[in-house]
């Protein structure tokens, strides 16, 4: 009788052991937009709100002449987001130009409006920039590669979000910068 009832837990626990599912890997918030490009409106809208810092006060998109330009809200709550600490305007523009180079890779430059002022950087420039602090940053089409680039972020994402955090690289990055008034 032991031995039976033994068998039929072991039968139980193997069955049970077998036909459960293995936990599925929780997709990064940018894995699905790798490759991304600049004319495709809902991804780049999706990439902004989602990946980028501060992309719930998105107000909307400017993609003429293959420039990804996201206009944020200039309400108070949206600008008291963005001006909540003295760092996390620059914060917020470094890492969204960075994770927009990797994520859309063929436009032509990245800029960021901001309560009546318009932050852009051209790729070429952010691109030379970031190779010199990620050697292993892709290059040309590698960008559209989806296993390429989900490696890279995946050991990167945090270095990056180090780097945007980072006073010394943000101004090196913030000087790349082209700033105009809006309003």
């Amino acid at each position: 009788m032991k031995k039976l009832v033994t068998f039929l837990v072991l039968t139980i626990v193997l069955l049970v052991g077998c036909t459960t599912e293995a936990p599925k890997k929780e997709k990064a918030t940018w894995e699905p937009f790798i490759g991304t490009y600049v004319g495709d409106h809902m991804k780049v809208s999706k990439i902004a709100n989602t990946v980028f810092m501060h992309g719930d006060t998105v107000d909307h998109f400017d993609l003429r002449g293959e420039v990804l330009r996201v206009i944020y809200r200039n309400d108070n709550e949206a600008l008291n987001i963005w001006f909540s600490s003295s760092t996390s305007k620059e914060k917020a523009l470094v890492y969204n130009a960075m994770m927009g180079a990797i994520l859309v890779p063929n436009a032509q430059g990245y800029g960021f409006e901001i309560d009546g002022e318009l932050y852009e950087v051209p790729r070429d420039e952010l691109i030379t920039e970031m190779e010199s602090l990620l050697p292993t940053l892709p290059h040309g089409n590698d960008f559209f590669e989806e296993k390429i680039v989900e490696e890279f972020l995946t050991k990167h994402e945090q270095t990056i979000q180090q780097y945007a955090a980072d006073p010394s690289y943000r101004s090196i990055l913030m000087k790349k910068f082209s700033i105009t008034k809006t309003s």
